[in-house]
């Protein structure tokens, strides 16, 4: 009895320092709904979790006739992903970073610091959506309230505004640096004024240097009923109202109001005005959507890496 529970202990304890397991759940209803509190109460809540389940074992191995091999390990399997989680918690409340929302607490929606791993760029703050989908999401540009002004200039949009917790532009020097490092995916999450939901999936995304303007790389359309309204802006570089790099005679970013890739001008500006009517047209709109440029309520942009 007393050498089973010093294997269980031992096991927990390496699992502790190394394991790399990562337990995967899919939610396909609206990011932003899982967990998003204090990491320490996640902390806490989790060893609670461990301590019942060593104590069933525990209970179980006194009767072990009863249990058999592929049992204990399926528990143990258990165990491990939690104390996995825990690590990685620990890490980030330290002020650890990570290399991506891929390695970031599982199930726990948060605002997290990251480094790509391949990039020269400091570690900086970003909101991880890690429910929905499988997770691993970065949020590049995220719009939910209109509290955050997206009216703004070059150095405002390259160098990013607003905060993680909140409505927030992550800047198009950090979208260079982490889509430069590998290949990344992009999924565009939309929400009208009705609540209606829709999506668009692109296969890859890729954002240039400053010195080519920022300029859009856009992979193939994937899927989603939002249809693929961002297709007029790929390879166009970034445009804002004090920076005219799109193909139309006078400013789209001066006439809409806000920093967008705009061709001639666009079918999609998640960073217009947020308002649902507009007699210009300036509002975060995405054609696809109802085939009308009415501002929509939520948006949200987000990144991962493609699974090898």
């Amino acid at each position: 009895m007393k050498g089973v529970l010093l294997v269980l202990a031992c096991c927990c304890s390496l699992w502790l320092c190394g394991s790399t397991v990562r337990a995967e759940t899919v939610n396909d209803t609206e990011p932003f709904t899982g967990l998003k509190t204090n990491l320490m109460f996640q902390v806490l809540k989790r060893l609670d979790e461990i301590d019942q389940r060593i104590s069933q074992l525990e209970r179980r191995v006194q009767n072990y006739h009863h249990l058999t091999k592929s049992e204990i390990m399926g528990n143990l399997e258990r165990i491990s992903d939690k104390l996995e989680s825990i690590n990685k918690t620990l890490r980030q409340n330290v002020g650890t970073y990570y290399g991506s929302c891929r390695e970031a607490p599982a199930m726990v929606n948060d605002v997290y610091t990251i480094k790509p791993p391949s990039s020269s760029v400091a570690p900086f703050r970003v909101f991880c959506e890690q429910s929905y989908r499988k997770g691993g999401w970065i949020v590049v540009n995220r719009r939910f309230d209109g509290s955050v002004n997206y009216t703004r200039d070059w150095a405002d949009y390259r160098d990013g505004f607003g905060t993680a917790e909140g409505e927030y532009w992550l800047g198009l020097e950090k979208m260079h640096r982490i889509t430069s490092t590998d290949y990344f995916e992009l999924l565009v999450h939309l929400k009208d004024h009705s609540g209606v939901i829709k999506t668009a999936l692109y296969d890859e995304l890729e954002i240039g240097n400053e010195a080519s303007g920022y300029r859009l790389h856009l992979g193939q359309f994937v899927e989603g009923d939002a249809k693929d309204s961002l297709r007029a802006s790929a390879g166009m570089q970034f445009s804002t109202p004090d920076r005219d790099n799109d193909e139309h005679s006078g400013s789209c970013a001066a006439y809409y109001a806000s920093g967008w890739w705009y061709r001639n001008c666009m079918n999609a500006n998640l960073n217009g005005l947020y308002q649902q009517f507009d007699v210009n047209n300036a509002t975060m709109n995405w054609f696809g959507f109802r085939d009308d440029l009415q501002g929509l309520k939520e948006a949200t942009m987000m990144i991962r890496e493609v699974a090898s």
